[in-house]
C-alpha cells in the first residue's frame, strides 16, 4: 500500500499543471485553500487559548504561537506526541503540565470528531465502493445507524471524562501526573461543548481544503461523496502512527485507494496530497520553528530543604 513517491513518474508535470490551473477558473480554489490554513490553525488555537485562560491569562497571538510552535515538534515524532508535549511549554513554567493536561483535551476532542464524522463518511462510502459491499447500496440505514451510536457514544465517553480521570487519582505510582489529570477534570461541559463546536470547525476546514486541492488539480468530485471519502482518508490517516514528516507516502497511498472509484487521474490525487501537506504541515512547522527560538525552556526546580 506504500506508494513510493521518489519513484513517481509524474512529477515533471506538477508545475505545468498547476500553472495551467491557475490561469483558468481553478486559481480560485487554491486561494480558497490558503485560506483555510489559517482558520485551521485559529481553531485549534481558539480551543487552547479557551482552556489555559483558566490557569494563565493567554491571549489568542501566544495561543496561536504555542500551536505552531508544537507543530513544530509534532512533525518529528509518531502520533504527534511532541505536540502534546511542546505546546504548553511556552507557558509560565509551574503551568506547563497543566498546559499540556489541556492539549490532550484539545487533541482527544479532535479525534472524537473525526472518528465520529469518519465513521460517518465511511458509512456513505463503503457501501458503494468496495466490491464485497456492492450489494448495499440501496440500503444505507444499518451503517449510518451504527456509525452515529458509536460517534454518540464517544461523545458521550468525551463529557463523562472526569469521572474517568477521578478514578487515575487513587492510584498513588500516578502521582507525578496528578496536576495533568486535574487540568483534564475540572473542564466543565460547556467549555467541553465548545471544544467539540471548534473541532468539527476545524475538521471541515481541513477535508475541504483537501476538496479544494483536488479540483484545482482538475479531480471532479461530487461535494458528498468527496467529502465522505476524504472524511475516511483522514479518519484511518489518525491512526496510523507514522512521523508527520513521513506520512507523505501514506498518506499519498491511502488517497489514491479511497479515491480511485472517482477518477483514474493519479497524478492529480498525488499533487493535491502533496499541496496539502505542504500548505498545512511544514509551512506551518518552519513558522513554528523560527518561533521556537523565542521561547525560553525553562524548568521549575525545587529548592533543596535547609540543613539544620
Amino acid at each position: 500500500m506504500v506508494y513510493r513517491l521518489v519513484e513517481f513518474d509524474h512529477w515533471d508535470e506538477a508545475l505545468p499543471r498547476a500553472t495551467e490551473a491557475f490561469r483558468g477558473s481553478h486559481s480560485l480554489m487554491i486561494l480558497a485553500a490558503l485560506v483555510l490554513i489559517y482558520l485551521n490553525f485559529s481553531a485549534e488555537a481558539i480551543k487552547w487559548q479557551r482552556l489555559v485562560n483558566r490557569i494563565e491569562p493567554t491571549g489568542y497571538p501566544k495561543a496561536l504561537a504555542g500551536v505552531l510552535t508544537s507543530l513544530a515538534m509534532a512533525v518529528t515524532t509518531p502520533g504527534r506526541i511532541g505536540d502534546f508535549v511542546t505546546r504548553g511549554m511556552i507557558l509560565e513554567p509551574k503551568n506547563r503540565f497543566a498546559g499540556s493536561g489541556h492539549t490532550f483535551l484539545c487533541i482527544l476532542a479532535q479525534m472524537v470528531v473525526t472518528v465520529a464524522l469518519g465513521l460517518l463518511g465511511a458509512a456513505f462510502y463503503l457501501p458503494s465502493h468496495w466490491e464485497f459491499l456492492r450489494g448495499e447500496t440501496q440500503n444505507l440505514n444499518i451503517p449510518i445507524l451504527i456509525a452515529a451510536g458509536i460517534g454518540l457514544l464517544l461523545i458521550t465517553l468525551f463529557f463523562v471524562l472526569d469521572q474517568l480521570t477521578g478514578l487515575l487519582q487513587n492510584f498513588k505510582w500516578l502521582k507525578k501526573i496528578y496536576p495533568f489529570l486535574i487540568a483534564v477534570e475540572g473542564v466543565s461541559v460547556k467549555d467541553k461543548t465548545f471544544l467539540l463546536i471548534l473541532s468539527i470547525l476545524k475538521f471541515f476546514t481541513y477535508i475541504g481544503q483537501y476538496y479544494l486541492l483536488l479540483l484545482f488539480f482538475g479531480v471532479s468530485l461530487e461535494f458528498w461523496s468527496g467529502m465522505a471519502a476524504i472524511s475516511l482518508i483522514y479518519m484511518i490517516m489518525h491512526f496510523l502512527l507514522v512521523p508527520t514528516i513521513g506520512d507523505l507516502g501514506v498518506r499519498g497511498s491511502l488517497s489514491i485507494l479511497i479515491l480511485e472509484p472517482f477518477t483514474t487521474d493519479v497524478p492529480a490525487i498525488v499533487f493535491a496530497t502533496f499541496a496539502a501537506w505542504i500548505i498545512n504541515i511544514m509551512l506551518p512547522s518552519l513558522i513554528g520553528l523560527l518561533m521556537l527560538k523565542r521561547i525560553r525552556f525553562e524548568t521549575v526546580r525545587e529548592e533543596a530543604p535547609e540543613k539544620t
